[in-house]
């Protein structure tokens, strides 16, 4: 049977495609190597059973693959091990961590076809993915848009909510605004708008705190970037919409906002004036660009414009 090595950003991705290799299986011995080492791991794997029968070990945090290393004794003993594999186990190492295809340890398993690289979609794609998954509800795409939102872009808690649905909602059924918010956990709804309100009415010991909690599930910071930069943006259209006397009515249909979004960014578009809501856009954006063209550091960029926005 194979060795595999699974990497990936989601705990979602992971659980589906473990459960897809050993499928419904019941002969599945599990470890965290936080709390376990290699020469239990390579035991069990090497563990002869009478009737010769097929077994899966699933050994999760993996980390020894990329950021973390393994003494030479034991990388010793794995890659002898990975080298002659015992046929009745399917031995799976997995990581939310990055690899370092270096390693000879990594090189052996990318050889023989057995590394599997799994991303939760991003961007556009995490859009489009969430709107495929709740196309069995009649659901408008601004309510897309604020299930995304409302979650920080986190594929996992993502999933984790729209499962919900499930539980009271059937095929074909509407979903309306209050009924996304009543579902929608107050923790993944409320924090995205929190951080944001954090940041924009300058209170940053609440926002540094919020970056560290979220840095500590591993949240990828560019989402709090790109949640600053739309917020900005708004605010900035909202000035402009104001200053050209629009109606709420008009307003909403312009931005394509819900009631209570337009009331939040009417409150915050209060504390700044026009001038400076577009110099900090401005700064914003030069971060966006920076860290996509790899000039800049995602966490630092962030921590200093925290900082240059004290300035204001």
């Amino acid at each position: 049977m194979k060795v595999y090595l699974i990497t990936s950003d989601s705990h979602v991705l992971l659980k589906e495609k473990i459960n897809e290799i050993i499928k419904n299986d019941t002969n599945v011995v599990r470890y965290n190597f936080n709390d376990s080492n290699i020469d239990d791991i390579l035991e069990e794997a090497s563990y002869v059973s009478m009737f010769n029968e097929m077994k899966y070990e699933i050994v999760l945090n993996a980390d020894f693959f990329g950021k973390t290393k393994l003494n030479d004794k034991d990388n010793k003993k794995l890659l002898n091990y990975l080298e002659n594999p015992y046929p009745y186990t399917t031995l799976i190492f997995t990581t939310l961590g990055d690899v370092d295809k270096r390693k000879n340890i990594t090189k052996k398993i990318i050889e023989s076809n057995s590394f599997l690289n799994l991303e939760a979609p991003k961007g556009f794609n995490l859009f489009q993915d969430i709107k495929s998954k709740m196309s069995i509800y009649k659901i408008n795409d601004n309510l897309i848009k604020y299930i995304n939102e409302a979650c920080l872009n986190n594929y996992d808690l993502i999933i984790s909510e729209i499962n919900k649905f499930k539980l009271i909602k059937k095929r074909g059924d509407v979903i309306t605004d209050s009924e996304v918010k009543d579902i929608i956990s107050s923790n993944a709804s409320e924090n995205v708008f929190k951080f944001a309100d954090s940041v924009v009415q300058k209170n940053y010991k609440e926002a540094m705190k919020f970056i560290i909690d979220y840095k500590s599930v591993k949240g990828d910071t560019l989402n709090l970037i790109n949640i600053l930069i739309r917020e900005y943006r708004l605010i900035i259209y909202y000035k402009l919409l104001e200053k050209k006397k629009y109606s709420s009515r008009e307003m909403l249909s312009k931005l394509k906002l819900l009631d209570w979004q337009l009331n939040k960014i009417k409150a915050e578009a209060s504390l700044y004036h026009i001038d400076d809501v577009k110099d900090i856009f401005l700064n914003l954006s030069n971060i966006d660009v920076g860290i996509k063209s790899g000039k800049m550091d995602k966490d630092m960029a962030l921590y200093n414009f925290i900082t240059f926005l004290m300035e204001y």
